[in-house]
């Protein structure tokens, strides 16, 4: 028996080499999936802070108007005219009582120059502000030293936080005293608490006073040194100690966001988290926390994916090293004639591969700005509509959100059909045409892009008639004509002071009209005759190639219709869609064209 063969030093050193590389590549795939994954809780986390600190901005704002109010109303004059007048003292609670009921404030009260409460809304109530004394608190001198003064704070004779506007009132130059209005921000919390967000907000001093999370409250979100925190707890802001253990134990950053542990009461480990703020006015930060044990089985997922496509891919490149070793050695033994056949037989097959992929190449030259232009606005609303989707489904609106996958998947199947529109433009070739009722395309296509209306704050008046028309056509491509000009009306209004836009469908004749009238600068007359001419546009370089209009007058000619435009500088633009009509049952219609 012959003893086995030793394996090669070169095969050892491919083998060890090609381990690495899949290490390599495993770890490679696994970071560059946790940073995409990151990054998309980026963008989650900016759109979730941005409607938190909107609905923030909107409960404060109901209330900032109260202390001005405070100071020009007669019986709060009347008040500070002889502030030991028992009838204007009176009249002056009642006054605060009635207007806090209203506003649905926590409570408002006034106080004199020293800060001494002279009415409040809780005059009647054991814990009364009527005569303490807030001189001590910043909200007053922020308000005497400056006219208007903010604070976040527990009550010192309630004991309940809450947020205090106040306001200087004067007469004839002279300080009067401070009006204040005090808000309740608990349901927010709860809010916060109800959409299972980890939020809180976090003051100058880097102390968390508002939080999804009760434990978290009046606590820092790092370590803050001994000596800050016993500054910070001799102000008595919040009416307790500052709890010194921090919130949040930061780590490290991925993506622009801090990632560390989170920490609950009696510093309990609540996991790993990352750390998206959202800077506020007055120095305040609003947080949102982001559990980061998905994004990394994801990504471990997507590693693991990723080495065994690798080593499949190495595994075939093995095969089929071996099978060309042995395939040699077959060629090697034959004859010349042999050889000179197959030399032959492999240069036909790469020169038949070559015009074959030249031939695909250049059906991709034509498609390809078409698809990329034609696919943007679909894929826009898809982005918007997975947005709106991941905010509903954290709310739990399930029935909402589910509207939403429905139109998705409409977009996605619009898009499968994009290909109808290359052979079409390319090859002028026509897709199924059906009985098509007009008003529904116009109907979805206002609503694929009614975040855009919404965003852009335009007006849109619609115009129908009782009557349902129709017309032969195909739906997605008649739909994708309308979406177009809409989006060219959007667009050019977008320097405009007036944003209306008219979408009116009516009779013309024999043929049906789909007049869209926009309110922007119009289009210069040297432009007009241009416009349906492919990759011409006006607008920047990177807003558009050119196509939209061009696709969409081909689509209406196919149709037998025609696009009209009327446009001046300065007056706006309208383009007329003129398709002819369906004056016959749809069934009775399609009934004749197939005989």
């Amino acid at each position: 028996m012959q003893p086995p063969r030793p394996v090669p030093l070169r095969h050892a050193l491919i083998a060890v080499s090609a381990l690495a590389a899949i290490a390599a590549a495993g770890w490679l795939a696994y970071v560059l999936a946790l940073d995409a994954a990151f990054a998309r809780m980026q963008r989650e986390a900016n759109d979730r802070l941005a409607l938190i600190a909107s609905t923030f901005d909107a409960t404060v704002a109901r209330y900032r108007y109260l202390p001005a109010v405070l100071s020009l109303a007669d019986p709060i004059r009347e008040l500070y005219r002889d502030p030991r007048d028992a009838a204007a003292i009176a009249a002056a609670n009642r006054y605060l009582k009635s207007l806090n009921q209203g506003a649905r404030s926590a409570e408002l009260y006034v106080l004199d120059s020293a800060g001494l409460a002279l009415a409040a809304s809780n005059y009647d109530q054991p814990s009364s502000f009527v005569g303490h004394v807030y001189a001590f608190r910043a909200y007053f001198a922020d308000a005497m030293r400056s006219g208007e003064g903010h604070y976040y704070a527990v009550g010192a004779t309630t004991g309940q936080p809450g947020y205090f506007l106040s306001h200087r009132i004067t007469e004839g130059g002279k300080t009067l005293g401070v009006a204040v209005v005090k808000i309740d921000l608990s349901a927010l919390e709860a809010d916060w608490a109800r959409a299972g967000d980890l939020v809180a907000m976090e003051d100058e001093n880097g102390v968390i006073f508002l939080a999804s999370r009760a434990d978290w409250k009046y606590r820092p979100l790092v370590p803050v040194p001994a000596e800050r925190l016993a500054e910070l707890n001799a102000v008595q802001q919040f009416g307790q100690a500052i709890d010194a253990s921090p919130v949040f134990v930061p780590t490290g950053d991925r993506q622009r966001m801090q990632v560390g542990h989170a920490r609950g009461r009696g510093n309990t480990a609540l996991g790993e988290y990352a750390l998206q703020i959202h800077p506020r006015d007055q120095g305040w930060k609003l947080l949102l926390f982001s559990d980061v044990v998905e994004a990394r089985r994801n990504a471990a997922t997507v590693a693991i994916a990723g080495v065994s496509a690798l080593v499949a891919l190495l595994l075939v490149v093995l095969v089929a090293y071996q099978r060309r070793q042995v395939i040699r050695t077959k060629l090697e033994a034959h004859d010349v004639l042999e050889r000179r056949v197959a030399e032959r037989t492999e240069e036909l097959r790469r020169t038949l591969e070559s015009l074959v992929q030249s031939a695909k190449l250049a059906s991709l030259g034509q498609a390809l700005a078409g698809v990329a232009h034609e696919i943007n606005q679909p894929l826009a609303a898809l982005i918007t509509y997975v947005a709106s989707s991941r905010v509903l489904l954290r709310r739990n609106e399930v029935d909402r959100a589910a509207e939403n996958l429905d139109l998705m998947s409409s977009i996605a199947e619009r898009m499968m059909a994009l290909i109808d529109h290359l052979r079409m433009f390319a090859r002028k070739e026509t897709g199924t045409r059906s009985a098509v009722a007009l008003a529904p395309v116009i109907d979805n296509a206002v609503r694929l892009l009614q975040y855009r209306i919404d965003h852009e704050h335009i007006e849109v008046v619609r115009v129908a008639p009782a009557e349902s028309l129709y017309s032969f056509a195909n739906p997605i491509r008649l739909e994708q004509v309308v979406v177009n000009l809409l989006s060219n009306a959007i667009d050019a209004m977008r320097e405009s002071e007036r944003h209306l836009l008219t979408v009116a469908l009516g009779r013309d004749g024999a043929s049906a009209a789909i007049e869209i009238t926009d309110t922007g600068a119009g289009i210069a007359a040297e432009h007009v005759k241009s416009l349906f001419d492919p990759f011409f546009t006006t607008k920047e370089i990177g807003e558009g190639l050119g196509l939209g209009l061009s696709i969409s007058y081909g689509i209406v000619r196919e149709f037998g219709g025609d696009i009209l435009v009327d446009s001046a500088p300065g007056r706006g633009t309208t383009f007329k869609v003129v398709i002819p009509l369906m004056d016959v049952a749809p069934a009775a219609q399609r009934r004749e064209l197939q005989a």
